[in-house]
């Protein structure tokens, strides 16, 4: 007896395509999740960097007492230019003064960095007054090193000070949002580094 041969079935799930894009965002979703989770964590770890030290105390009112400093002094030396040997101390004096104002943010910016103190060369400060030529101006106004900081605290400094300042102060808040830590601690070292490389760039380039 003929018996017709039993036609074999497989089953078969038939998904759909958007299940399936759901599916695969749902995993993106939740390992970008897990991976800002960590991020938070780790940054967590890690109080705000020392630079905050520096913005919060010796940022605004150095730069603040720096600018009145340089201006004033700057006028006062040219107002003495022609009064005989009087104009040529003064002009010593106050160049000396903007120099060591340059040495002192040098000094600042290391809490900014992680830096063997020994390894950075430093511009010197003292250029002696006298000379073995005749001059008008001393010698120490010849010294680019001197020009440079009077330009960074007269027209740089005091500009950008405010801004940074606030900058860190919203940062700080921002630090006790635990969603928001990834983003406070990158600003804070992206601040860091540039505030550390900012008046290198001026000062010793």
């Amino acid at each position: 007896m003929n018996q017709k041969p039993e036609t074999a079935t497989t089953s078969q799930t038939i998904y759909d395509p958007k299940e399936l894009e759901s599916q695969a965002h749902d995993v993106d979703s939740f390992d970008i999740d897990c991976k800002y989770l960590s991020l938070m964590v780790e940054t967590a770890k890690h109080p705000p960097p020392k630079c905050v030290l520096y913005y919060l105390f010796i940022n605004l009112p150095f730069s603040s007492l720096a600018f009145v400093w340089i201006w004033a002094t700057f006028f006062a030396a040219i107002g003495t230019t022609f009064v005989p040997l009087v104009g040529y101390f003064f002009w010593w004096l106050w160049a000396l003064s903007w120099r060591s104002l340059g040495r002192i943010e040098l000094l600042a910016t290391r809490l900014c960095h992680d830096i063997d103190v020994k390894t950075e060369q430093l511009p010197r400060v003292y250029i002696a007054l006298s000379s073995n030529k005749c001059r008008f101006f001393p010698l120490i106004l010849d010294d680019k090193y001197t020009w440079r900081c009077f330009a960074y605290f007269a027209f740089l400094k005091w500009f950008i000070a405010p801004f940074t300042t606030v900058f860190v102060l919203v940062s700080i808040v921002l630090w006790w949002f635990p969603p928001c830590l990834p983003l406070s601690g990158w600003g804070l070292m992206s601040l860091q580094r540039m505030q550390y490389q900012l008046p290198r760039q001026f000062f010793l380039k």
